[in-house]
């Protein structure tokens, strides 16, 4: 199996320290990075190494613990695309008024056994997208958990602020100065937030069936796995509208059936 090391330093620059500190790998950090070099290596989820990034937290000691893997929410995109049984939009209610004023997605599906939820209040989310990062907390830990990846020490980008990919954060150039990320203060819009709104309509109407109002699964046929997006695109080019497997071979069957 080929190892990936996921941007491994020998240190890593503290700006608690404001210096470059020695590297502590955690057992958690080797038990993810192993599963996720197994399922990069699979391709099973279509995933590569771009797709994650190391959680880091300083120890008591001074050095700078590797103690995770962080995955993008991207990367969780991908996996429930290939999951034979992804992630359900109709199992999803929204509380606005939850514990301490904050904001809470539910998912509860009977079928695959599971419960999970995505919340935001203020001292958790600083972005100016509350809705849409309780709904990303909550798919991505869906996706994670369906996936058994949560169980690796495997975490999503949408846990936390802190969480975001190395690339938009803070670096070190040279001069050993760290450089500010830049400011973001701008709100969104009221048509830019209409159009979100509108975009994750479209996502979940594409993905639910017109038929019988039930998501769109995987399925497995003459041993190729049909993805959720290959199997909503062919009904909708042959159909005009987004179907599941089943009901799809129902119109094929009906419409191969001689008149009366």
């Amino acid at each position: 199996m080929m190892e990936y090391n996921f941007g491994e330093n020998v240190e890593e620059y503290s700006q608690k320290q404001g210096k470059k500190i020695p590297v502590w790998q955690s057992d958690k950090y080797k038990e993810s990075k192993k599963k996720a070099c197994e399922i990069i290596e699979s391709g099973k989820y279509g995933l590569s190494p771009a797709d994650f990034w190391i959680l880091m937290n300083e120890t008591k000691s001074g050095k700078m613990g590797y103690t995770g893997l962080i995955i993008s929410h991207n990367g969780c995109l991908k996996i429930n695309d290939k999951l034979e049984k992804p992630f359900n939009p109709m199992a999803v209610t929204e509380d606005k008024c939850g514990y301490g004023g904050a904001l809470v997605f539910t998912y509860c599906d009977k079928d695959q056994g599971l419960y999970e939820v995505g919340e935001v209040t203020q001292k958790n989310c600083k972005n100016d997208y509350p809705y849409a990062m309780a709904f990303k907390r909550m798919f991505d830990r869906v996706v994670l958990k369906l996936s058994k990846l949560a169980y690796s020490g495997i975490y999503s980008e949408a846990e936390s602020d802190t969480f975001r990919d190395p690339v938009d954060d803070t670096r070190t150039p040279s001069n050993g100065k760290l450089e500010k990320p830049p400011k973001q203060d701008k709100k969104p819009s009221k048509e830019e937030m209409d159009a979100f709104n509108a975009q994750y309509k479209r996502e979940v109407e594409k993905n639910t069936c017109k038929d019988c109002g039930k998501p769109i699964y995987p399925v497995t046929h003459g041993g190729k796995l049909y993805s959720v997006a290959e199997i909503a695109e062919n009904a909708i080019n042959t159909y005009k509208a987004p179907l599941c497997w089943s009901c799809m071979m129902a119109r094929r069957k009906a419409n191969e059936s001689p008149a009366s």
